[in-house]
């Protein structure tokens, strides 16, 4: 029998059935690199990605492969454009910064820099009304503070309401420009150089400030920032953030409870490597006048019996994080003293006891839970995995009840703990519909 010849089917576009704009929606899901490439693959798609004015409205170039060129990229966008936002990565040179700077479009509102080892003044020249947010990182390392000539040059910026600065070669003589501003924003973290005058001095020139993140870095403390900086003035401060500062504690959180009478959101980050000043149930206790709604304390071995009682004090709490706190205490308190709690996160090494899960499962309105190592500290993973039974059929045991976390929709489970995978295949079974994490 002769061998029957197997005909290949006509080659067909399935975007050929498509109407300009669904191709114009899925195209823009590509990174830039991708549509510039995409963009000579006929005729079609080169007019709807370079016709359409909204199909570079958020530009971020900050994972583009530092081997390719940036200049062909960078060539496609013109001043007819939609750039509402542009990120641009670690390799781009001053030239090709300063000739994207002269091809933006006036509707830009956020720029992001990652490579900040150029001069600015050479940069900066042109105004754009509707700008609102500027980030600067020093990736590169410099070493150079901004001269005078190029901090005038960010004048031509001061639409902006936020700025964020990240590792910069600190000087205070810099915050004078910002009261060219109407900041609402302003992020200074990665930088041990702070000093209390410079707190004084953000006072002093920003006194519409909403938002306040200051701080040092993981690896390099801010050991300057103390509890005097925080005797100052910003009436409408909402937002506060305190990195890395190894002399703030107790007595630091009730300065800045008396300062900032305005606060709605505060948190305190601190890792497991560094001595730092005391955050104990006492901490909780100096800020019960605030009404917050959301609170972030990450890293502390102090808290004891009273912390729990202190928290149920925030009676308009909406997010709470106590991330590598130990918490062993039933917190059915809060179920009906902290009754808008919607997120709660008490993962990392929180070592969280069994009478904690079973108060805050009866919470009516959480509906995202964040769940560090169970009855156990993160050196002691396999060892408890290789009980039998293992401790988490307790959890199992909550989650079969209807009645336990009525609301909850994502559940984060710790990633470095061994008993997450046995947890994940139980839950999941219980609760179909639930999102883990």
């Amino acid at each position: 029998m002769k061998k029957q010849q197997i005909r290949k089917p006509p080659s067909f576009d399935p975007f050929t059935q498509l109407t300009n704009e669904y191709v114009r929606i899925i195209l823009s899901y590509l990174n830039v690199f991708d549509l510039v490439r995409s963009a000579r693959v006929c005729r079609r798609w080169r007019e709807i990605i370079e016709k359409d004015p909204l199909m570079f409205e958020y530009v971020n170039l900050e994972n583009i492969d530092s081997s390719k060129p940036l200049f062909p990229i960078l060539k496609i966008f013109s001043r007819d454009k939609t750039i509402i936002s542009m990120k641009l990565p670690p390799h781009a040179t001053q030239t090709d910064t300063a000739y994207m700077f002269m091809q933006l479009p006036q509707s830009i509102q956020y720029l992001k820099f990652t490579n900040i080892n150029m001069e600015f003044s050479k940069i900066f020249t042109r105004k754009f009304p509707n700008f609102k947010s500027l980030t600067l990182v020093n990736s590169k390392n410099r070493k150079k503070p901004f001269d005078e000539i190029e901090m005038k040059s960010f004048l031509t910026l001061k639409s902006a309401q936020e700025l964020n600065f990240q590792q910069l070669p600190w000087e205070d003589s810099f915050i004078s420009i910002f009261s060219e501003f109407n900041l609402q924003v302003l992020c200074i973290y990665d930088c041990p150089n702070l000093t209390n005058d410079s707190l004084y001095l953000i006072s002093k020139h920003c006194k519409l400030l909403q938002k306040l993140l200051v701080g040092g870095s993981e690896q390099v403390y801010n050991a300057q920032i103390s509890k005097s900086g925080f005797q100052i003035d910003l009436v409408h401060l909402k937002s506060l953030e305190i990195r890395y500062c190894s002399r703030i504690g107790d007595q630091s959180l009730d300065i800045i409870a008396s300062s900032f009478p305005t606060l709605i959101e505060f948190a305190l980050v601190r890792n497991n490597f560094e001595k730092c000043a005391k955050i104990s149930d006492q901490a909780f206790k100096n800020m019960q006048d605030l009404q917050l709604q959301r609170l972030s304390i990450i890293y502390t071995r102090k808290l004891r019996d009273q912390a729990h009682i202190y928290i149920s004090k925030f009676h308009q709490l909406k997010y709470l994080c106590l991330r590598n706190c130990p918490l062993q205490y039933d917190v059915s308190i809060w179920n009906e003293n902290c009754p808008l709690l919607e997120e709660l996160d008490v993962s990392g090494d929180s070592w969280v006891s069994q009478s904690f899960v079973l108060g805050i499962a009866q919470h009516q309105n959480l509906k995202i839970f964040w769940l560090g190592h169970f009855e156990h500290g993160d050196l002691d993973c396999d060892t408890k995995l290789q009980q039998y039974p293992p401790e988490g059929l307790f959890l199992e045991s909550i989650f079969k009840k209807e009645t336990s976390f009525p609301k909850l929709h994502t559940l984060h489970l710790e990633h470095d703990c061994n008993l997450t995978y046995w947890l994940y295949a139980r839950i999941s079974k219980l609760r179909p519909k639930l999102f883990f994490r």
